[in-house]
């Protein structure tokens, strides 16, 4: 899951997967902007089947914090 969520990441920011670091911060470290990461969020439901409610948007601030919720969220699926 994580070299899938790297890859969606790298599409939407333009750096290659080796840029993007666990502790990288998708505003500050990978240059999105609010509009990026609601598309981004709305490629990780699409990719990974999750619905990710806009209140969690704040906790997704990290490529960590990403990797922890949607992995969260899909084992709560199974």
């Amino acid at each position: 899951m994580k070299e899938q969520l790297r890859s969606l990441i790298s599409a939407s920011c333009g750096l290659p997967n080796s840029a993007i670091t666990d502790d990288a911060v998708l505003t500050r470290d990978l240059g999105l902007d609010s509009l990026d990461t609601v598309d981004l969020v709305l490629q990780m439901e699409d990719k990974f089947q999750v619905a990710i409610p806009d209140e969690d948007y704040s906790k997704l601030q990290t490529v960590r914090q990403i990797n922890e919720y949607l992995m969260a969220k899909v084992q709560a699926l199974a």
